[in-house]
């Protein structure tokens, strides 16, 4: 168990096995502010020998990553992405890269996993003075309103074109509670990455407290 401060707040981590979904699960909540307020995200790797010896991960096409709800800083979740991927547990990860650096078109980008249909929109979010990279399952009969956001501040919103303000300031905002494939979900932050709107400015080295200090 770890806790990661920043701005303030303060995010446990915890990495273990989850005998109700025979997998491992790499979690992290916020602990400041209201119980359940968020955020809450989890990534579970599936253990492809369950009543057989030690955890062995299935390949990485079948993690998902479990979205609780809440707003979740950058830098944050860039550690705990670094966190899994340092793990040596998302084996056999296809990335979908993305060629010269271009990224994904800026609205109505379709991406298909197995039998599920997901959509990523970028768009101007006025309300927030930010540009915003939306990513949602698209359903027929969708009855909840499960998505992300990915906001990106301006730092000029007071004329002239979007000027993106640093990494410390994007913030990914989870709405609903859901899950959704990894592949996808690492599809979007490369895509994001590629887009040139997560300006990072050096790399903001976060600090790591034992629960208790």
């Amino acid at each position: 168990m770890e806790v990661w401060p920043h701005d303030g707040k303060l995010y446990e981590v915890n990495s273990y096995y989850s005998l109700p979904d025979d997998a491992w699960q790499y979690e992290l909540a916020g602990l400041t502010g209201a119980p359940g307020a968020g955020p809450y995200v989890a990534i579970v790797i599936p253990d492809a020998t369950p009543d057989d010896g030690p955890f062995t991960p299935r390949p990485a096409q079948h993690a998902l990553v479990h979205l609780g709800g809440g707003q979740l800083p950058w830098p944050i979740l860039r550690k705990l992405i670094e966190m899994v991927e340092s793990s040596g547990d998302l084996v056999e990860e296809q990335r979908d890269a993305f060629p010269g650096g271009k990224p994904f078109p800026l609205s109505l980008n379709v991406w298909n996993h197995d039998d599920k249909q997901f959509e990523v929109n970028s768009f101007h979010l006025s309300e927030t003075d930010s540009w915003c990279y939306e990513l949602y399952e698209v359903k027929p009969e969708a009855e909840d309103n499960d998505y992300i956001d990915l906001q990106i501040p301006d730092a000029s919103p007071e004329g002239g074109p979007f000027v993106p303000s640093p990494a410390h300031q994007v913030t990914l905002t989870m709405h609903g509670d859901w899950f959704i494939p990894w592949p996808i979900f690492r599809r979007f932050i490369d895509g994001v990455r590629a887009s040139g709107d997560l300006v990072e400015i050096g790399r903001e080295v976060l600090p790591t407290q034992e629960l208790g200090d």
